[in-house]
């Protein structure tokens, strides 16, 4: 059975395809993200709160000239470091999540499947995207290094010419454009390979295997196809973005705009500033049953938004990984056939 050919609007739309397959596992998968990230910043609040109110006391202790410099560079180290303990903690919790939702979007997305109950999982999947993120942190830290050394190659050139002998001038502007040159050929190979590589995180899922470089072959042919559907996808989720966004922004300016106009005249005192009426004015502002429903239904459309967009971005990958593996290929063999335009060469035929 032949590959199936690739769909433009299928690859656009395919989560709103597998949306509509399964509103509910879907919903039920956003709502529990949503609630981990409730949690998380508010465990964050709850442990920095205290810090931000101590530095409130001790910006207004120092401008009343009772602290010297030392004791207030003493006391914001004192403040801050527990904390910062604290967010070095929360910061591996976070990756641990976002790993956990990326495999469960990327099984709704490749196979429709969303856990019961509890749709997070930290298995086999999850650990193998560990590595196919850590291989893209690689591939991009090569590709920083890569880029760095062609312009200092072509910028050291310019200047050793332009000390042997010539228009010093000419030789700079030379130099300038050709590292200008090579730097937009590098841009041009990160993005065929970022297309090339977009299904790998999809494959290893699928497959229950770790792939990164089978998506090259994944993609191959389809590379335009892919390209153009990102740049649409992306283009459509940004003219959303920033409606959504300009909506929510004037919601929340009404909605926190008696705050702010305490926090102007509270301002307008200079060194004189009312640590104390500052804070009484925050949390009036915070109280009032309009501000409270004003944020959180701020917080719920922007992160909904937000994760729209990272599965609208997973999905086109998704779409092509689906796309190879039902088109007659199946379930891939633990060494893979790599095609001779692979970037790491192609397989060892057999006979």
């Amino acid at each position: 059975m032949a590959t199936q050919s690739f769909d433009i609007g299928k690859a656009i739309f395919w989560f709103f395809i597998r949306f509509g397959e399964k509103p509910g596992g879907a919903l039920w998968l956003f709502a529990f993200q949503a609630l981990c990230a409730l949690v998380l910043v508010a465990l964050s609040v709850m442990m920095m709160g205290p810090a931000y109110i101590n530095l409130f006391e001790l910006i207004e202790a120092d401008a009343n000239g009772g602290l010297s410099d030392a004791d207030a560079l003493r006391q914001v180290f004192d403040i801050v470091m527990p904390f910062l303990t604290y967010g070095i903690l929360i910061i591996p919790l976070s990756l641990l999540f976002v790993v956990m939702f990326q495999g469960a979007w990327l099984r709704f997305l490749t196979k429709g499947e969303v856990k019961p109950v509890v749709p997070i999982r930290f298995g086999g999947d999850e650990i193998r995207l560990i590595g196919v993120n850590l291989l893209y942190l690689v591939v991009a830290a090569v590709a920083y290094f890569g880029v760095a050394m062609l312009i200092g190659i072509f910028g050291f050139g310019a200047v050793m010419m332009a000390h042997g002998g010539g228009d010093a001038g000419a030789i700079g502007i030379g130099g300038g454009l050709l590292a200008f040159v090579a730097f937009l050929a590098v841009l041009v190979a990160l993005l065929v390979f970022a297309v090339r590589l977009a299904s790998a995180p999809a494959l290893t899922v699928l497959d229950g295997r770790l792939r990164f470089f089978e998506s090259w072959d994944a993609s191959k042919g389809v590379f335009w196809q892919m390209l153009i559907s990102y740049v649409v996808a992306y283009a459509v989720m940004m003219v959303i973005g920033g409606t959504l966004g300009f909506v929510v922004q004037l919601a929340l300016l009404a909605a926190l705009f008696p705050m702010l106009i305490d926090m102007a005249e509270i301002a307008e005192q200079g060194s004189q500033v009312d640590v104390d009426a500052l804070l009484a004015s925050i949390q009036s502002s915070l109280s009032q049953p309009g501000t409270l429903l004003a944020l959180i239904v701020g917080f719920f459309l922007l992160y909904a938004f937000q994760v729209m967009l990272e599965a609208v971005w997973h999905s086109i990958g998704a779409y092509n990984a689906v796309r190879v593996r039902s088109g007659g290929e199946g379930e891939a063999s633990d060494a893979p056939t790599l095609a001779a335009d692979h970037p790491m060469g192609a397989s060892p035929s057999e006979g």
